[in-house]
């Protein structure tokens, strides 16, 4: 759909090319789920938890073909990336016009889902505040990417806290009085800004130089610091939605699992963690 001539291999590449763009492998397993959950709390009809699956597969797959769009020239200046092809468009295996085009393809698949499957206003709300922050977040000029802590924010807000919202309210959710789905959008908006940490921490030296982000401003040490502070803060929040919701000693002893897990887990340089806790061990002593 995106080129203009050539063979059939030719354009079968090609295509290939573009939905590289999609990034998919990165974000299927984790934030494609996050939606999904809000709507099986509303709860959804099987056809509605398909069609929001379909609606927020759209809308993550626009926020990394967004970030690879506005992300050349430091993709460029990156030799590791351009290496490892993480960006088709950099590479010049993709054009401009054709992602551009990729874009307002996904966003109206995502929009006209939105509008013609909510009962309410909520709904499509929601998933336009995802959609307008997956693209403040890479846009040049406010590139919400590279400003202190607002990264990690704008992160569990977009992958977090408003995919849960969007997903309970396109399956005719309430959120009048709701505070159970409040304070799970909540934890999982925390679990949001965690993923973001554990991405920064793995890349801190390939963005070194390139890319202004939080831990690469903060250093690598209190990059650690920060992500435990946030893993707590996680664990705080889940045991609020315990004490006023009984959600079984099973569920809950596997969620705080999880939550103290898989952020250290998902870290490459576990190195440095080891040197953050021998530093706070001495303090404490």
């Amino acid at each position: 759909m995106f080129f203009r001539s050539g063979d059939s291999r030719d354009k079968g590449n090609l295509n290939l090319e573009y939905l590289k763009m999609l990034r998919v492998r990165e974000w299927i397993k984790f934030f494609a789920p996050i939606p999904l959950i809000g709507a099986i709390l509303a709860p959804a009809t099987p056809f509605v938890l398909i069609s929001v699956g379909v609606i927020f597969f759209c809308v993550i797959a626009f926020g990394f073909v967004v970030n690879n769009y506005f992300d050349v020239e430091i993709d460029l200046r990156n030799t590791k990336k351009v290496r490892r092809g993480n960006n088709p468009l950099s590479s010049g295996r993709v054009t401009k016009r054709g992602t551009f085009a990729l874009m307002c393809v996904l966003l109206a698949i995502a929009i006209a889902l939105a509008c013609v499957l909510s009962p309410g206003i909520n709904g499509v709300l929601f998933t336009l505040l995802s959609i307008s922050l997956l693209t403040l977040y890479s846009v040049n000029h406010i590139r919400l990417k590279e400003r202190f802590i607002v990264d990690i924010l704008t992160h569990g807000l977009m992958f977090g806290l408003f995919p849960v919202l969007a997903g309970f309210t396109l399956a005719g959710g309430d959120l009048n009085l709701n505070t159970h789905i409040l304070l799970i959008a909540a934890l999982f908006m925390i679990i949001g800004c965690e993923s973001l940490l554990t991405h920064q921490i793995n890349d801190y030296e390939e963005d070194l130089g390139y890319s202004s982000t939080t831990v690469v401003k903060v250093g690598l040490k209190k990059g650690w610091v920060l992500l435990a502070s946030v893993v707590l803060l996680s664990i705080a929040i889940l045991e609020l939605i315990v004490h006023y919701f009984d959600i079984g000693l099973v569920l809950h002893s596997a969620a705080v699992a999880y939550l103290i897990a898989y952020p250290f887990y998902t870290c490459r340089n576990r190195n440095e963690l080891q040197g953050v806790i021998n530093t706070y061990s001495v303090y404490a002593q």
